[in-house]
């Protein structure tokens, strides 16, 4: 009893204090709401406790909590939408409606597609996605045939110093991306690859994440398949090709989506290699825009929802064998 008297008074001083501080800072109002809303809630609950039965509360605690459990992430979910919300509403009005305070959030009455012909004729918007397109699909194919073949042998074979080397690959995950700046330049500068493609590609082809996340899913698969084909006189390609493969299209497709996002959204390495405005990426694209439309939100918009809509298509394919992947590999903790 003296402990329920002691988290009563506590909590009475909680709801005082939004209420003072909504007073005395009007200007953090949605702070000390929130405190005093947390505040009345809990002596609620407290009251709750006070008159039912120990049956009542345990069920009524488990009913709450799965409540609150809900609506928190309800709540986070609706804050990381909303940005694209706002973008895709935004992209369809005129920037007289974009432009009108206070903001309006509601979607407009009048649609239009005004932004999106502005962006694709004042911009080469569709030569920028296609180049984008190119270095994705080209890096995406050769990190998931090169990741996978390392991750088979690194799960599969035995050869002297395996779990060195494999600790040395990994190690290299702690290296800065930033450190390797100016010696990646200069050393696509002497081989003649800038302004090319092919230091956006070549690099990227059998990095240690893919090669772990290969290794981690392919461990799973039992070796008496492997045995067995072995028995029927398979090679060790054709093992990996017409049994480990098929097996792996969970990681496959994880692995695909992961290299297919970092190089679509890749834009430090383009801005450093490409120099020629024809072979600029999507994401360059994005940062012009700022440039030339600095003023017409409505077409920023329109360029960053076009951005987005061939990533999101692509994770809605694939989204049921990026969980079974990641709940297999032992990327789950």
């Amino acid at each position: 009893m003296k402990k329920q008297h002691q988290q009563f008074g506590m909590w009475s001083l909680v709801t005082l204090a939004g209420v003072a501080g909504g007073w005395l800072w009007p200007h953090q109002v949605w702070l000390w709401g929130f405190i005093f809303a947390v505040g009345i809630l809990r002596l609620l609950w407290l009251g709750f406790t006070a008159m039912a039965t120990p049956s009542q509360v345990h069920h009524t605690g488990r009913r709450f909590s799965r409540m609150a459990v809900y609506g928190v992430v309800s709540l986070f979910g609706l804050l990381m939408v909303m940005p694209f919300y706002y973008m895709i509403i935004t992209s369809v009005k005129t920037i007289g409606e974009v432009m009108a305070i206070p903001i309006n959030l509601a979607p407009t009455l009048h649609p239009t597609l005004e932004p999106y012909r502005l962006l694709l004729t004042g911009l080469n918007y569709l030569k920028f996605m296609g180049n984008s397109f190119f270095i994705a699909i080209i890096s995406t194919t050769g990190a998931m045939f090169f990741s996978s073949l390392a991750g088979y042998t690194f799960a599969k074979h035995k050869f002297p110093y395996k779990n060195k080397i494999f600790m040395a690959i990994l190690m290299t995950m702690m290296i800065p991306p930033t450190v390797l700046l100016v010696p990646g330049f200069l050393l696509m500068r002497d081989l003649g690859w800038l302004n090319t493609y092919l230091p956006l590609i070549i690099p990227g082809l059998a990095s240690a994440f893919n090669i772990f996340l290969a290794r981690q899913f392919m461990e799973s698969i039992p070796d008496a398949l492997l045995d067995a084909g072995k028995i029927d006189g398979a090679s060790d390609f054709r093992l990996y090709w017409s049994v480990i493969l098929p097996l792996s299209k969970p990681m496959l497709a994880t692995l695909g989506i992961l290299t297919f996002l970092r190089n679509w959204n890749s834009f430090l390495g383009p801005l450093i290699y490409l120099l020629d405005e024809d072979k600029y990426t999507l994401p360059l694209a994005l940062s012009m825009l700022q440039g030339r439309f600095s003023k017409i939100e409505n077409v920023q918009m329109a360029g960053a929802a076009m951005a987005i809509i061939p990533v999101l298509v692509l994770f809605f394919i694939f989204q049921r064998q990026i969980v079974k992947s990641l709940s297999t590999s032992g990327l789950k903790g």
